[in-house]
């Protein structure tokens, strides 16, 4: 039995794997979990895992650089996670920002620049209210050399005429918006960002009251709902956030791999699905929603996993990574994927 070390963050849809409800003959899953902010600085940095949950826009500029010095994975078109986190948005209240379009000309504060989150988010902002990056300056929550824009370099090599600033060790995102330096801003609580393994996170967040802050308010009173909708009517897509990627060697070595691990996440995600009865969280894309009026909107599975499934959506991103300057080529979505996912 093959052994391989899984880096992820505390995923419904994939927790009958690491519990041991979804069992693999052929190989041994050792899962460590991580927050998705610290596991993506980890992989980044230090290579630490064999198969690793990862920033969809990260990855797509790790294959843009080409570095054979690190960086050598291959994708699984494994989708399990929606990038609805840059939707709790919070505004200062004087900054007169009373929805998306606001946003033009002001300072926005967000975890870190490559994020997939934050590269969704200026999807949106472009698509729905015309804005592009360069209008706007963009604050990096995480500190440089703890940050993903850090080990990617974005200090040197920043996009074109977009101006990003990175915060001192004693500034945090939440009490610049407090403080009326920043417009507005995501990241600032601990949420699923939280460390699952007591060690230091690369996340700062102070001391400032947000709740009950009246300087502070979130932008949407229904989460982004509507937005999402807005997004989804216009572009036909449900935007993810994560996807998963395996070291090239392990695969080069097996490439049986690919599908078994393929087939493992799609069981988990099934298995967690039949759970969904009793833990909606595994299946319900925002609270209080039900499962029908869910399925109306968006489709009976709204973390389909495959290529063919996904391949708008990524098309979407790896434009969106060009045109944002992250990426210096458009990246073509299957030179992402191992050869033998190509058909899922």
């Amino acid at each position: 039995m093959l052994s391989l070390t899984v880096g992820f963050s505390n995923n419904p849809r994939v927790e009958p794997l690491i519990d041991g409800t979804v069992r693999l003959k052929s190989l041994d899953l050792r899962f460590v979990l991580c927050n998705p902010g610290d596991l993506f600085y980890r992989n980044l940095k230090y290579d630490e895992f064999d198969v690793s949950e990862m920033s969809i826009s990260e990855f797509i500029m790790t294959r843009d650089r080409n570095d054979p010095s690190r960086w050598q994975w291959i994708g699984l078109p494994v989708f399990l996670s929606k990038a609805f986190h840059w939707l709790q948005l919070y505004v200062n209240t004087r900054a007169n920002i009373k929805d998306l379009s606001d946003l033009k000309g002001k300072r926005v504060g967000i975890p870190d620049y490559p994020m997939t989150a934050a590269l969704w988010m200026r999807e949106f902002l472009k698509e729905l209210c015309g804005i592009r990056p360069r209008e706007i300056t963009w604050y990096n929550g995480r500190l440089r050399e703890k940050s993903h824009a850090g080990v990617m370099e974005l200090d040197r090599i920043r996009p074109a005429g977009v101006e990003i600033k990175w915060l001192s060790e004693e500034q945090t995102l939440g009490g610049m918006l407090d403080k009326g330096e920043l417009d507005a801003a995501f990241g600032l609580v601990p949420g699923f960002h939280n460390s699952l393994t007591g060690m230091p996170s690369i996340d700062r967040y102070g001391n400032t009251r947000i709740e009950g802050n009246p300087g502070i308010r979130k932008l949407f009173d229904d989460a982004g709902r509507q937005v999402i909708l807005d997004y989804y009517e216009k572009k036909g897509i449900l935007p993810s956030n994560h996807m998963v990627v395996v070291k090239k060697k392990i695969l080069e070595k097996y490439p049986w791999v690919a599908l078994e691990l393929f087939s493992a996440f799609l069981k988990s995600k099934e298995t967690a699905y039949q759970r969904a009865r009793e833990m909606n969280r595994a299946y319900l894309l925002f609270e209080g929603q039900d499962f029908k009026n869910q399925a109306e909107r968006f489709g009976e599975d709204p973390y389909p996993i495959g290529l063919k499934a996904n391949r708008k959506m990524l098309e979407t991103l790896t434009q969106s990574s060009l045109e944002q300057g992250l990426s210096g080529r458009k990246i073509p979505v299957d030179e992402l994927f191992f050869p033998s996912t190509l058909e899922t």
